[in-house]
């Protein structure tokens, strides 16, 4: 069955939209096996650590009894959802410009 010349065009242009949208594909239709970054990435790793900071302050101000860790770490509590965002947007800010391709 033979295509028309729209046809053809629009199924180039559906083609590169899709390899732009994801880099992987044309080793997949190939049958080659996709790039895997590592399972835990940095940011993602520098997030998690994150919320853990003010749980452990708080811990270690009831376990050594010292009043101002434990108020530090109620303070710092509600500031670590904020934190996480302000780093997980950074990245991935970061990460969209360095990734663009060129036309």
């Amino acid at each position: 069955m033979e295509l028309d010349a729209t046809e053809r065009l629009k199924l180039r242009r559906i083609e590169e939209s899709l390899r732009a949208d994801a880099p992987d594909l044309d080793a997949l239709l190939a049958g080659g096996p996709p790039r895997r970054g590592p399972a835990l990435r940095p940011p993602a790793a520098r997030v998690l650590a994150g919320y853990a900071v003010a749980p452990a302050v708080v811990l270690a101000g009831l376990v050594l009894h010292v009043t101002w860790l434990v108020v530090a770490g109620v303070a710092a509590c509600p500031f670590v959802p904020v934190i996480a965002w302000l780093v997980i947007r950074r990245h991935v800010v970061r990460e969209w410009t360095r990734h663009r391709r060129e036309p």
